[in-house]
């Protein structure tokens, strides 16, 4: 951090300008971990709504900072980082096995989306909410935090109508 090298200006190798949106229309963000991400207009679709937003207040790792300081990053980060693995993973496995695996812009897609939204549903302290708040406040309810994130997924597609395959959202869904 702070300090400039050229590697900080330079691409992923996986990262496939012809299978991506004119970058003009994507958004940079640096990560403290992977370095830069660029997030395509169909994934800032969901990251700019308020369901995706509230994870920058959710520690990923519960109340663990009490006893790890330095443990003390949020859902939200967590999920662009896993946004931006599943992008190399993924592109990784179509260069490698592209043809084998018969590996398409929807399977990408897919594997990105269910990346970075894999996590939406989750509350407050971590699993910590699920386990152990909730059943002693709300007796015999059955939550979890994923199926949260396939209705909070069919909230967010419905509410801002985005455009996107039905059997994309199927499959990012599946749990």
């Amino acid at each position: 951090m702070g300090a400039f090298s050229n590697e900080e200006l330079s691409f992923s190798s996986n990262f496939n300008f012809a299978s991506s949106q004119d970058l003009r229309f994507s958004k940079q963000i640096h990560d403290n971990v992977h370095g830069n991400i660029y997030i395509d207009p169909l994934y800032l679709k969901f990251i700019d709504t308020e369901q995706f937003q509230r994870l920058r207040d959710l520690k990923q790792l519960g109340v663990a900072h009490m006893v790890y300081p330095g443990a003390v990053h949020s859902r939200f980060e967590h999920s662009l980082g896993v946004y931006w693995l599943a992008n190399e993973a993924v592109h990784k496995l179509k260069t490698h096995q592209g043809m084998e695996l018969g590996i398409d812009h929807f399977d990408i897609q897919t594997v990105k989306l269910a990346g970075l939204l894999h996590d939406i549903g989750h509350g407050p302290f971590s699993h910590l909410f699920e386990r152990e708040f909730l059943p002693q406040v709300r007796n015999g309810l059955d939550w979890s935090h994923e199926q949260m994130s396939v209705d909070m997924i069919d909230h967010i597609v419905d509410e801002r109508r985005i455009d996107i395959d039905s059997g994309t959202i199927k499959k990012v869904k599946v749990r």
